[in-house]
C-alpha cells in the first residue's frame, strides 16, 4: 500500500499566488492602457496647440495685411483729396469769375440737352471780335399803337436788307383815356423783316438789342426810347463770320 502526502496549505498558497499574479497582470494591463491614454492625450494636446499657434500666426499676418491696406488706402485718399483741391484751385483760376463760369455752365447745359459737339465747336470757332464794321447810324421812327391813325413808320436799311417796324401799348392821360403815342414803360414789339422773306421779332421793355445775319454781314440793332411817339434805332454792320 502506497501513502501520498497532501498538504492543504499548498493549495491555499497556490490559490493566493494565482490571485496575486492575476492582480499584478491586470494592474500592469490597466497601467499600459492608462499610459497609452496619457500619451495619446498628450499628442492630441500638442497637436491642438500647434493648430492654435498656426491659426494665431495666420490671423496675425492677416491683421497686419489689413492694417497695411488700410494705411495705404488712407494715404491714397489723402493724396486724392489734395489733388482734388489742386484741381479745384486750377479750375477756379482758369475760369476766373462770372462770365467765364456762366459760359462753361451754358456749354454744359447745351451738351446735356443733346447738342452735337461739332456744332458747338463750329459756333465757337465762328465767334470772333467784329471786323470791318460800318459806322453806327441812328434814325428815329414812330411806334404804332392801337389808336394811332397816322402813316406807318419804319426804318429801311440800304438795299432793303432789313426793314424795322415797332408797335406798342398806348399811353393813358390823366383821365385814363388812351393816347395816340406809345407808353415806353410797357413792352414794345420790334419786327425785323429780312430780305430773304423771314421776319424776326423781339418784345420787351426798352432798350431792346437784336442781331440779324444776312449773307456775309451781321447787322446789329439797338432800340431805345426817343421823343414822344418815337423810338431811336442805332444800327451798324460787320463782316460775318
Amino acid at each position: 500500500m502506497t501513502f501520498s502526502y497532501y498538504n492543504p496549505n499548498d493549495r491555499y498558497r497556490q490559490r493566493a499566488a494565482r490571485r496575486i499574479t492575476f492582480l499584478l497582470g491586470s494592474g500592469f494591463f490597466f497601467a499600459i492602457i492608462l499610459g497609452f491614454g496619457f500619451w495619446l492625450g498628450g499628442m492630441r494636446a500638442q497637436q491642438n496647440m500647434y493648430i492654435l499657434q498656426e491659426e494665431k500666426r495666420i490671423i496675425s499676418e492677416e491683421r497686419d495685411r489689413v492694417q497695411a491696406e488700410m494705411t495705404k488706402m488712407r494715404a491714397e485718399s489723402q493724396t486724392a483729396k489734395v489733388r482734388l483741391e489742386q484741381l479745384r484751385a486750377n479750375y477756379d483760376e482758369l475760369l476766373g469769375g462770372g462770365a467765364m463760369k456762366d459760359l462753361v455752365s451754358l456749354l454744359r447745359q447745351q451738351i446735356d440737352a443733346g447738342v452735337d459737339m461739332k456744332r458747338l465747336q463750329s459756333v465757337l470757332l465762328s465767334a470772333r471780335p467784329p471786323q470791318n464794321c460800318s459806322a453806327p447810324q441812328t434814325k428815329r421812327f414812330v411806334v404804332d399803337t392801337p389808336v394811332y391813325n397816322g402813316p406807318g413808320s419804319r426804318v429801311v436799311l440800304p438795299g432793303d436788307v432789313v426793314i424795322v417796324t415797332a408797335s406798342g401799348a398806348s399811353a393813358q392821360n390823366a383821365q385814363g383815356r388812351k393816347e395816340a403815342w406809345f407808353d415806353p414803360g410797357q413792352p414794345v414789339e420790334i419786327s425785323f423783316k429780312i430780305k430773304d422773306g423771314n421776319t424776326e421779332t423781339k418784345k420787351g421793355i426798352l432798350p431792346i438789342y437784336h442781331t440779324v445775319v444776312y449773307g456775309d454781314k451781321e447787322y446789329r440793332f439797338t432800340v431805345t426810347a426817343g421823343d414822344k411817339s418815337f423810338v431811336q434805332l442805332t444800327h451798324d454792320n460787320c463782316d460775318y463770320p
